[in-house]
């Protein structure tokens, strides 16, 4: 079975579409192979509904507008509610007829960090607690959102890896002559999975600039957080009290492809660091990282005997554990996950033998 299908997974919410992008317009998006449609009213409160009008199953997101908060079809001008209800169709005078046929189903949505957020069906967790969100203290800077062909749990994997930076990002912060190997200290961590430990990591030019550290050499302090299932926080502290922390979502269109959203969070002034530099550096980590994660496949095996392992994997492994553990418990479809492992392992020992 696909890992993505499993239903637990339409149990989170994940972020779509930044509400920026949103003001354009009513904006398609496929979560989890849920084709929706997603918008803004005038307050700037978002809505999803899926995106077939019921009329004539035209898409929502084709040629629509919102009118007095209702998104409006571009086909024959039915009009429907955040909350999927018809509320006009022009060629009929007066009231609407109140039937179920006339409605299009509607998701869970709402807006956090800039971004629409949509949950497809009784959430088991809430949005993501960021810490520093909301401290004045500190600014976001938005960095970019776009489609990757990867997947989701092998993008948050990255995240939890310290030893491929060495090499991955040797054009940016890495040093392949110096394979990071640090000690890693696992915190529990409700809901993910969390470790700290201290980093050398090169600094060059454009980020001796935003980091206002001049040496061609520095140290991270960091603290890395995945929360189930999409969203990873990359917590570093320079010597100087410089935070720069990373804000990630991968969200899932299906098993080989997510939209890649990142924002920053910083305790330093547009003045100290323009925003257009910090995005430009991590934008260049992130191009690195697509390049390998894309070549990664769409598979991610939560049998341990399916892959070789090395001590770093420590985080990696726990997260398997931890997705491994919320089919398990959640899913109704647990009992295909238990067959697929059973004949993972079964495969491992005759391979071994």
């Amino acid at each position: 079975m696909d890992l993505m299908t499993h239903p637990v997974f339409r149990r989170f919410w994940y972020p779509t579409h930044s509400l920026t992008a949103l003001a354009d317009g009513p904006q398609a998006f496929t979560l989890l192979g849920e084709d929706l449609v997603v918008w803004v009213d005038e307050a700037g409160k978002p809505a999803a509904t899926r995106d077939r009008c019921p009329h004539r199953s035209a898409r929502l997101s084709v040629d629509s507008v919102v009118v007095d908060g209702n998104i409006r079809c571009g086909y024959h001008g039915w009009q429907f509610a955040a909350d999927g209800m018809c509320k006009v169709i022009p060629q009929l005078p007066g009231d609407v007829p109140k039937n179920a046929r006339n409605c299009v189903k509607s998701y869970r949505c709402e807006a956090r960090y800039g971004f629409a957020w949509v949950c497809l069906d009784t959430p088991l967790a809430g949005i993501p607690e960021i810490r520093h969100a909301d401290d004045p203290a500190y600014r976001q800077v938005f960095e970019y959102e776009e489609y990757w062909d990867a997947n989701m749990l092998r993008v948050g994997e990255n995240a939890l890896d310290v030893a491929h930076i060495s090499f991955v990002h040797r054009g940016t912060f890495g040093n392949e002559a110096r394979p990071a190997a640090p000690e890693l200290e696992l915190v529990p961590l409700e809901g993910g999975v969390n470790f700290r430990c201290r980093v050398p990591v090169a600094n060059h030019e454009l980020q001796q600039k935003n980091l206002q550290i001049a040496a061609g050499e520095t140290v991270r302090i960091v603290d890395i957080r995945w929360l189930s299932p999409c969203t990873f926080i990359l917590h570093f502290t320079y010597p100087n009290g410089l935070v720069h922390q990373i804000c990630g979502f991968a969200t899932p269109i299906h098993s080989g492809r997510i939209r890649r959203i990142q924002f920053a969070l910083r305790n330093d002034r547009e003045e100290d660091a323009p925003a257009e530099d910090v995005a430009r550096f991590d934008r260049t980590v992130a191009v690195e990282d697509r390049r390998i994660l894309e070549s990664c496949g769409s598979n991610y095996p939560l049998e341990v005997s399916e892959e070789a392992h090395m001590r770093l994997d420590r985080p990696g492994l726990a997260m398997r554990e931890y997705v491994k553990a919320l089919i398990l418990e959640h899913d109704p479809n647990a009992e295909v996950l238990r067959d697929e492992l059973a004949r993972a392992r079964a495969a491992a020992l005759e391979n071994a033998a």
